[in-house]
């Protein structure tokens, strides 16, 4: 049985482009996407330092949905609404593959999301699982996900690609935190520095955000007529 997939992407947006790009989200970006086949639901969050930069997080029934055919169209044909949003994007990144380990049930208001660059040690993902235990056990904190970045998958050139700049997934893993609150990822934050090292072979650097979850989609809800 494949693991489940994931889709992550951070975003960053001027003051000025902010509401029109809001409304994008979530009145046409996010459900072209969630309603794709595969995927399974999205959290978008804003940093806790700066409403404006963002991190959206995908689900998908696998890791194969992200170089399916249905996504791929998405990708090479967007909308005039997307050509004038995305060009006004400020720092931007972007990670699909699969997840590799998973503690806990729930989603939490707050959520601690750190990029990790490995040695390209192989993972054992029952030592990683109970490296990452010691995070679950932290005050408000209820869940723990380690993601595994696939750079094939992230590398994929697009239409979409095309109209931002840099380098996007240059990571090996991401490691999601589900909190209650903002202190509880404070928490973990405090924490992950000796999780990751214990959890992870050969790691190299890691930056984390502690953002809010301010909405949601998912395809069993139905779209509206």
């Amino acid at each position: 049985m494949s693991q489940q997939g994931f889709l992550a992407i951070w975003c960053e947006i001027g003051q000025d482009d902010f509401v029109n790009y809001r409304n994008w989200l979530t009145q046409e970006h996010i459900s072209d996407r969630i309603y794709s086949p595969g995927f399974l639901g999205v959290r978008l969050c804003a940093s806790v330092n700066n409403e404006r930069s963002h991190f959206f997080l995908y689900a998908t029934e696998s890791a194969d949905v992200m170089k399916a055919p249905p996504y791929l169209h998405i990708l090479n044909n967007p909308s005039p609404w997307t050509k004038q949003v995305m060009v006004k994007f400020g720092p931007f990144d972007r990670a699909a593959g699969e997840r590799v380990v998973k503690i806990g049930r729930g989603f939490g208001s707050h959520l601690l999301a750190s990029r990790i660059q490995a040695g390209g040690e192989a993972l054992d993902p029952v030592a990683a699982r109970d490296a990452l235990k010691a995070l679950i056990h932290l005050p408000d904190t209820v869940g723990v996900r380690l993601l595994k970045n696939h750079r094939d998958t992230t590398g994929i050139q697009s239409a979409e690609k095309r109209m931002r700049s840099g380098v996007e997934g240059n990571f090996d893993y991401l490691l999601v935190v589900e909190a209650l609150s903002e202190a509880g990822a404070a928490w973990a934050l405090e924490s992950l520095s000796a999780s990751v090292r214990a959890a992870i072979p050969g790691v190299v650097a890691h930056d984390s955000m502690v953002c809010k979850v301010i909405y949601g989609e998912a395809p069993y809800e139905g779209e509206v007529p």
